[in-house]
């Protein structure tokens, strides 16, 4: 088993770096990805799985594809940021439909917002000041910031069943329950009308609207953006229609509801993994080969720890898929002379220089992916001090020493003179960093580990994530929930 998902994983990263290169030059097309959904297609699930969980990714994908398809040929570049956004809401819904008492609590958790204002108050003007510093307000966990730990404060107040809460965290965890993110409402109403208390009703409202209305605030949110590449109504009327049945399958069958709403929506390399973003970084060979050089370290890397028994779990499977990753990073940094806090200090000075400079025109998404980034670069220092070695396997390097380009700096700068080569191509990927996470990977374990236990919630979790930040800002430390989320 571990050894058929480590390949599956495998396989999903592989299609998503061969449809880059192989279409890097052209304009997207949804066709363009092809052969990673023929991949996901071939998935299936295995002896002691759930099949109705497993069915919840696959077929969430495939549907997806397919009526992208039906709409349109393409999408804009700016309105690819809505596509894996669109799926939650639908399960959220369904699942208010089918349980009766899961829409009381849902209800019970919108009322209670309304007698929040200390809570979202102060989390919306920390926010707007930039007092937690470089955070991402879309976290699977409840880190400072984020959109999760104003929602699991609010939740703890409303006095709903146990396990109700834990699906409503989890559509906001590792699911995605439209594209609101805390804080953009209060920011935006504040700027217009600099009115504190106006702010703080649009955000209550806002709040509210995710969770008695996801569909239609997903609609309403894209359509402000002016959303053209094709209509969400005809999205929702085609894709709602056909999963349908595959949430009401895993309902009967016991998976929890909170897998329910995180298993549909991790269809991103449809349009955003394979897409324009990475086509436009990846026109640059030094780029391209970074992550063609990431996939070969993390083939050679897991076929070996898997034959020598480092890997004895399918977690393990995670944890050497994103630690590969991230001593990846760290090692190209490394070897130009920069430090995991160096990288940090930088972005964080950025950071609050930024909200002084455009204070109200900032989406607080904005720094989403480059707190990723620092931490999988802290984490991978911490794999390079402890001898390159995760569970005791040491990683084999081969692939950046043989790769060409990473080692021809002579390309990039005058010769002699190449000091900061890979780090340059690095910080083309620090706002964009989901395949060297790898996203494609973790989601195939996630899928799979799901499937193993599908009566129990996978999210959200209660864990401390290490966070890059509180190396400089330890008093962050002191406001995390990420550890009793619930």
């Amino acid at each position: 088993m571990i050894e058929e998902i480590a390949e599956n994983g495998l396989r999903l990263q592989r299609e998503s770096v061969r449809a880059i290169e192989r279409h890097r030059f052209d304009e997207f097309k949804f066709d363009h990805a092809e052969s990673f959904v023929r991949a996901v297609e071939e998935m299936k699930s295995l002896e002691g799985q759930s099949d109705e969980a497993f069915q919840l990714y696959r077929m969430s994908l495939l549907v997806h594809y397919r009526t992208l398809k039906s709409l349109s040929d393409t999408i804009k570049p700016f309105e690819s940021a809505f596509l894996e956004w669109m799926q939650t809401p639908v399960a959220f819904e369904r699942l208010k439909e089918i349980d009766s008492s899961f829409k009381e609590g849902v209800e019970a958790l919108a009322r209670t917002v309304d007698e929040s204002d200390e809570i979202i108050g102060i989390e919306a003007m920390r926010l707007a000041n930039g007092f937690y510093g470089v955070t991402s307000a879309k976290d699977f966990a409840a880190i400072p910031g984020s959109t999760l730990s104003v929602l699991a404060r609010v939740a703890e107040w409303a006095g709903i069943d146990r396990e109700h809460a834990k699906t409503i965290l989890a559509s906001k965890s590792w699911g995605l329950l439209t594209s609101y993110v805390f804080g953009d409402m209060f920011l935006l109403v504040l700027r217009e009308t600099g009115s504190i208390q106006k702010a703080l009703e649009a955000e209550k409202k806002a709040l509210r609207r995710m969770l008695i209305e996801p569909v239609g605030m997903q609609v309403s949110i894209m359509r402000s953006f002016g959303f053209q590449s094709f209509r969400p109504e005809d999205y929702y009327q085609r894709y709602t229609k056909e999963f349908t049945p595959y949430i009401d399958a895993a309902f009967r069958e016991g998976v929890h509801p909170a897998n329910i709403v995180v298993l549909p929506t991790h269809v991103g390399d449809i349009g955003h993994h394979i897409g324009w973003q990475y086509y436009s970084i990846c026109r640059d060979e030094m780029n391209m080969d970074v992550l063609r050089t990431h996939y070969m370290l993390l083939e050679k890397n897991m076929q070996s720890a898997i034959e020598n028994g480092s890997v004895k779990t399918i977690f393990d499977l995670s944890t050497f898929f994103t630690g590969i990753s991230a001593a990846f990073i760290y090692r190209l940094l490394s070897d130009e002379g920069f430090t995991a806090n160096m990288l940090t200090r930088l972005f964080t000075e950025r950071f609050y220089h930024g909200v002084m400079a455009d204070q109200f025109d900032r989406y607080i998404v904005r720094e989403l992916h480059v707190n990723d980034f620092l931490d999988f670069a802290a984490r991978g220092e911490r794999i390079g001090r402890s001898g390159w070695k995760i569970k005791g396997y040491e990683i084999d390097f081969s692939p950046v020493e043989e790769s060409e380009y990473l080692n021809s700096g002579e390309l990039y700068a005058f010769p002699f003179c190449n000091s900061a080569t890979r780090f340059a191509s690095l910080m083309k990927f620090i706002d964009m960093p989901c395949l060297l996470a790898p996203e494609p990977p973790s989601i195939t374990v996630m899928v799979n580990a799901i499937a193993l236990n599908p009566e129990r919630a996978f999210a959200p979790v209660n864990l401390c994530k290490g966070c890059a930040t509180a190396e400089i800002q330890p008093a962050r430390c002191m406001l995390c929930k990420a550890q009793d989320v619930i």
